[in-house]
C-alpha cells in the first residue's frame, strides 16, 4: 500500500532532479563559453546538485499532491457511479471548484444523479399507485414468467385460487388446484396467444382472462385475469327465477277471474246463487291480483335520493297499523299488544317505516293461529331504530328460514292454501331494509312462533321539517 503510494512520487523526484542538474549544467556550460571565463569556484557544480535536488523536491511534492487530489477526485466519481448502478441511496453532490479541470465531469454526474433520483421517486410512486391499485381492485391478478414461475399475485387472486401464502416463486403447476386452468395457461404460454374462458374453480363462477405480452424484446410474461361471476350468475338466476314465479302468479288469478267470467256469459248468470257467489271470487282474485301488481312494482321501484327524514311517533304508527287489520285480527280472535314507548321518536323516512310496519304486522296476523297474539316494542337511540314482531303463529321450520325472504317463498302450500297472499311482504321488507342501511333478523320455532327484529339507521334530520 505504501509501496503503491511513495513509488510514483520517487520516481517523480529523480526525475525532475535529474532534469534540472542537467538543465542547469548545461545553462552554465554555455553562459561561461559565451562570457570565455573559466568556472570561478570549485563548488559550483555542488551548488548546481543542490539547487536541481530542491527544485525537483517542490515539484515532486507538487505533482504528486496533484495526482493524489485527482485520484480521490476519481474514486469519488467511481463511487458515485457504482452507487447510481445499484440502486441505492444517492449521497451528496460532487462539489469542485469551477476553474478545477475536473468540474465539468462532476457537474455532469450531479446531473446524472439528480435525474436517476427524480426518475426512482417517480418509479416509487408509480410502483405504490400500481400496489395500492392490484390489491384493492375487485378482480384476481396473477403475472407468470415463460418459465411457468408466478411472479406477482393480489390477495383476489389468492382467495380465488386458494392459493398458499408462499406461492410467489413456484412453478404455478405447483400450487394451481384446477386443471382447467393449468390447460389454459399453458395453452397460452405454448400458442403465445390470447385466450378467455369461463369455469368453475372451487364452487366459483370464474371467468378467465389470460393475455400473453412483452414488456421489452426477449422478455415475455402471461397475465392472469379472474372476475368472480358468482353473484352475478346468482342475480341472473334470481330475475329468471323472478320472472317465472311473477308469470305463474299472475296467471293464477288471471285464469281464475276469465274462467268464471266465461262461465257467467255462458249463463250462470241465470242462477241468482251462482251469480253472487262468481262475482265474489272474481272480486277476491282482482283484489289478489291488484295486491300481487303492487307488490311486484314495489319491489321493482328505485331506491328515492336524498328521501325526507322525520320524527315519526312510532307508537301511533304502530295503532293505526293495527286498526287497519281489525277485520283480520277479528276473524282469528287475535290480541295485539302495542309495547312501543309513547315517547320513542325514529328519526327516518315515513313510508318506509310504515311499510316495514305493515308487512311485518300483516305477516304476523296472517300466519297465526286461534286465539293467538301479535306483540310489537320498538325504540331508538341516538344511532339506530329498532322494531320486533312477535306472533304465537305457526313458526318457520329451521331448514326454510333462511329462504323466508326470498321473492315469492311461502311455506309448505299445502298447509297455506287456504292463507292469501302474494309471498313478496317478507321481499319487500329485506329489500327496503337493506337499502336503508340497516339488518334483520329472525327467531322462529314450529308450534311456537315468529319474531322478526329489524334494525334501521336514526337518520339526522332537517329541522325545518320535522314533525311529531
Amino acid at each position: 500500500m505504501h509501496k503503491h503510494k511513495i513509488g510514483p512520487f520517487i520516481r517523480s523526484f529523480v526525475f525532475f532532479a535529474i532534469l534540472f542538474f542537467l538543465a542547469t549544467s548545461v545553462a552554465t556550460i554555455i553562459g561561461n563559453m559565451i562570457s570565455k571565463k573559466a568556472l570561478a569556484y570549485g563548488d559550483l557544480w555542488e551548488l548546481l546538485l543542490i539547487v536541481s535536488i530542491g527544485l525537483a523536491l517542490v515539484v515532486a511534492i507538487v505533482l504528486e499532491w496533484t495526482r493524489r487530489r485527482q485520484q480521490e477526485q476519481i474514486d469519488l466519481f467511481i463511487e458515485k457511479m457504482q452507487a447510481m448502478r445499484a440502486q441505492n441511496a444517492y449521497g451528496g453532490k460532487v462539489l469542485l471548484r469551477p476553474d478545477d479541470p475536473l468540474a465539468p465531469l462532476a457537474n455532469a454526474i450531479n446531473d446524472v444523479q439528480s435525474l436517476n433520483r427524480s426518475r426512482t421517486k417517480m418509479l416509487q410512486q408509480q410502483a405504490s399507485v400500481l400496489n395500492v391499485l392490484l390489491e384493492n381492485m375487485p378482480i384476481g391478478v396473477l403475472r407468470i414468467k415463460p418459465n411457468h414461475e408466478i411472479v406477482q399475485m393480489n390477495d383476489q387472486a389468492m382467495y380465488m385460487l386458494q392459493l398458499p401464502d408462499n406461492a410467489i416463486g413456484k412453478p404455478f403447476e405447483n400450487v394451481f388446484k384446477s386443471h382447467q386452468l393449468l390447460v389454459l395457461v399453458n395453452q397460452v404460454l405454448d400458442e403465445q396467444i390470447s385466450q378467455r374462458e369461463q369455469m368453475e374453480i372451487d364452487q366459483l363462477d370464474v371467468d378467465v382472462f389470460v393475455t400473453y405480452y412483452q414488456l421489452r424484446e426477449r422478455h415475455d410474461e402471461v397475465m392472469v385475469l379472474l372476475y368472480d361471476m358468482t353473484e352475478l350468475k346468482r342475480l341472473q338466476k334470481m330475475q329468471a327465477d323472478f320472472a317465472a314465479n311473477a308469470s305463474h302468479e299472475l296467471r293464477t288469478p288471471l285464469s281464475a277471474i276469465i274462467g268464471f267470467a266465461d262461465t257467467l256469459l255462458d249463463g250462470a248468470q241465470d242462477d241468482p246463487e251462482v251469480r253472487s257467489e262468481f262475482i265474489q271470487i272474481i272480486h277476491d282474485q282482482a283484489e289478489h291480483l291488484l295486491a300481487l301488481t303492487n307488490d311486484i312494482l314495489t319491489l321493482a321501484k328505485t331506491p328515492v335520493q336524498n328521501k325526507s327524514v322525520e320524527q315519526l311517533p312510532i307508537r301511533e304508527m304502530v295503532d293505526e297499523t293495527f286498526a287497519t287489520q281489525a277485520n283480520a285480527v277479528k276473524g282469528l280472535q287475535l290480541t295485539l299488544y302495542n309495547r312501543a314507548d309513547a315517547h320513542t321518536v325514529f328519526q327516518q323516512n315515513r313510508d318506509d317505516v310504515q311499510t316495514i310496519l305493515t308487512n311485518l304486522i300483516v305477516n304476523a296476523i296472517k300466519y297465526n293461529q286461534m286465539s293467538g297474539s301479535v306483540t310489537v316494542t320498538a325504540h331508538a337511540d341516538q344511532r339506530q331504530c329498532f322494531i320486533t314482531v312477535s306472533d304465537t303463529g305457526m313458526g318457520i321450520p329451521s331448514d326454510q328460514q333462511e329462504r323466508i325472504f326470498e321473492r315469492f317463498y311461502r311455506l309448505d302450500k299445502s298447509h297455506n292454501k287456504k292463507i292469501p297472499g302474494t309471498g313478496l311482504g317478507l321481499a319487500i321488507v329485506n329489500d327496503l331494509v337493506q337499502s336503508l342501511g340497516g339488518n334483520i333478523h329472525l327467531e322462529s320455532q314450529v308450534g311456537v312462533g315468529t319474531k322478526i327484529t329489524v334494525t334501521l339507521p336514526n337518520l339526522p334530520i332537517d329541522k325545518r321539517k320535522s314533525k311529531v
